[in-house]
């Protein structure tokens, strides 16, 4: 009955439900697959891998009973068996950012106060360590790791957008946190005419160019700055101007998604091109049909460091999306998931109902190489809602772990879905396998390859194929996944120059049918910043199994001072992997 109330309720206001696409088959090879991991115990509000093992950290404010009777705010999930383990933190971690090196936000329950806590990972303690502190709280922070090893955290003031919206930025700068020396920040003035254009601030799309300098973007105005001063460089072009996408905006609560597409040797690395793909048009509210524009910009790097900056090109996407996730794949293509058809990231006053209707339960994949026109997939759809506070994340196998939502039966839906179990939470994860990973005799399998493939390295890699007629088509490196609200802060993709491949089955004695690809490592830390990636060979769009690689360093390779009470295990990826 409850179902039938809320969808009358939703057309006494005019409102009707977007229209859904048939299945065009159930073959998992052509839409995908969507299978049942595990239950955690904290909802995965934000999903982080940690480096070298099969874990994601999520993290959460402390909500209802978990399903284990307890209210830990923080736990490791095992995409591969399922098992979920809570780790220890006495900061409430809402709305936190991460990278790898959190920043905790809002006090919840009885978790202090957490907008200025800096902290690691202990994977052998399972405990989050308080390492430092930001000088100011930052509500709703993006965290960038710099090549130099330095994170930037960058986002408003810690109030957050409330019933009446707020039109000016109030907390205009960012802090410049060194691992080496974590007791404090240097606070960074953002420039004054992207303050005067940036309505909402939350969670800005921010990426590392080529160069070292940073592409930041915050709903519909950005810069190119330089991170260590905040000096502007350039500015952006702006999509204002494109009658079809005048008053879309994708910063929080608006949120749509972004990512920096391959960075490839064919260009020298000297090409970054940005999708941002849906969000929400300004004047959006809880039945609001969201966008259903992806933009896409090419910045070419000339041999003076100069940029030439092209315009924004707006692509028509199968489904509106809003709070989605977009995960870059080993291939290069992007998986579009989770999110809704309609209304805003967010919640309701004192934590009522949602403001994010109409469940957006079909996965888009987005080519980049396709022709335009052709470049949109839609594939086989979940059974689950996942709206606000929902996340996914690239696995070391290739497949994506998709967790997380809440205010999960304060919604409404036209389509048939499976209730969470716990109502107001969701604490079921998925895997997604892509259909490309359904083609097995071309997965390879990579049996050997150095632990470390360094800068301008030349790597041989030993790997198996069923079909052995087929040889790799490209070798990648994919950052280690951090997606929260919407954005994937830490994603990337460098395709490494492949400079000789072996047919010889001899490399491996104990390997029948082992062959060989040399690689050249990616340039420089501007194109690929220290520290781990995950190592996938592909033949065409076929990806096998992932391995963790890395971590690349700069010259000083010493553990920070702050790593010496950690465990082992955590010394190496705590190079790049914590909580600020």
């Amino acid at each position: 009955m409850a179902y039938v109330r809320l969808c009358t309720l939703m057309y006494a206001y005019g409102s009707r439900p977007s229209p859904s696409p048939s299945p065009p088959t159930n073959n998992p090879a052509v839409i995908g697959k969507y299978e049942y991991l595990g239950t955690s115990y904290c909802v995965g509000v934000q999903l982080v891998a940690v480096p070298g093992t099969d874990n994601f950290l999520f993290m959460e404010r402390p909500t209802t009973p978990h399903p284990d009777g307890k209210h830990a705010n923080a736990g490791l999930m095992d995409f591969i068996t399922g098992k979920f383990t809570n780790v220890a933190c006495k900061y409430s971690m809402e709305n936190c950012g991460h990278t790898f090196l959190e920043n905790g936000h809002k006090p919840q329950s009885s978790y202090p106060e957490g907008r200025r806590a800096v902290q690691v990972l202990d994977v052998g303690a399972l405990a989050l360590r308080s390492v430092g502190q930001l000088q100011f709280g930052h509500w709703l922070a993006t965290v960038t790791r710099l090549p130099n090893g330095m994170v930037t955290v960058m986002s408003d003031s810690p109030s957050p957008v409330g019933p009446v919206r707020k039109d000016a930025v109030q907390n205009p700068f960012y802090e410049l946190w060194d691992p080496s020396s974590p007791a404090t920040t240097k606070v960074i003035q953002m420039d004054a005419d992207f303050i005067a254009n940036t309505k909402y601030f939350y969670y800005p799309f921010v990426f590392v160019l080529p160069t070292g300098d940073m592409f930041v973007w915050s709903n519909t105005y950005g810069q190119i700055i330089e991170p260590m001063t905040g000096r502007r460089i350039a500015v952006l072009p702006t999509w204002k101007d494109i009658p079809e996408a005048k008053g879309m905006n994708t910063a929080y609560p608006f949120s749509g998604s972004a990512v920096l597409l391959p960075l490839r040797p064919e260009d020298n690395y000297q090409v970054a091109e940005i999708v941002v793909f849906g969000g929400q048009w300004s004047k959006g509210w809880v039945n609001t049909t969201a966008v259903d524009l992806s933009m896409r910009l090419k910045i070419k790097i000339l041999e003076d460091s100069a940029y030439e900056i092209g315009e924004w090109q707006m692509e028509r996407m199968p489904l509106p999306r809003v709070s989605g996730s977009a995960v870059l794949l080993p291939n290069g293509q992007v998986l579009l998931i989770n999110g809704a058809k309609r209304g805003l990231l967010g919640d309701a006053v004192s934590g009522g109902g949602a403001m994010l209707n109409e469940p957006n339960f079909w996965p888009v994949l987005y080519d980049p190489t396709a022709p335009e026109g052709s470049r949109y997939t839609t594939l086989g759809r979940s059974q689950i809602a996942r709206l606000l506070h929902s996340t996914a994340g690239l696995t070391l196998n290739g497949t994506v772990i998709v967790a997380g939502g809440d205010r999960s039966s304060r919604f409404w839906s036209p389509e048939s879905y499976s209730p969470s179990p716990n109502g107001f939470p969701e604490f079921r994860v998925e895997l997604f396998t892509p259909p490309f990973m359904f083609d097995t005799d071309h997965r390879p399998v990579i049996v050997n390859s150095p632990t470390v493939i360094g800068y301008d390295d030349i790597s041989t890699i030993v790997y198996t194929m069923t079909d052995t007629n087929a040889t790799i088509t490209s070798v990648v490196l994919v950052a280690p996944p951090s997606d929260t609200h919407a954005f994937n802060m830490h994603q990337r993709l460098i395709e490494l120059a492949i400079l000789a491949q072996d047919k010889d089955t001899d490399h491996e004695v104990s390997t029948p049918g082992a062959r060989t690809v040399t690689v050249r490592g990616p340039p420089n830390a501007n194109v690929a910043p220290q520290g781990p990636y995950m190592l996938f060979l592909l033949h065409n769009t076929t990806y096998g199994p992932g391995k963790w690689r890395g971590p690349f360093l700069l010259e000083s390779d010493e553990a920070p001072p702050w790593a010496t009470h950690l465990s082992t295990e955590m010394v190496l990826p705590v190079r790049v992997f914590g909580v600020l």
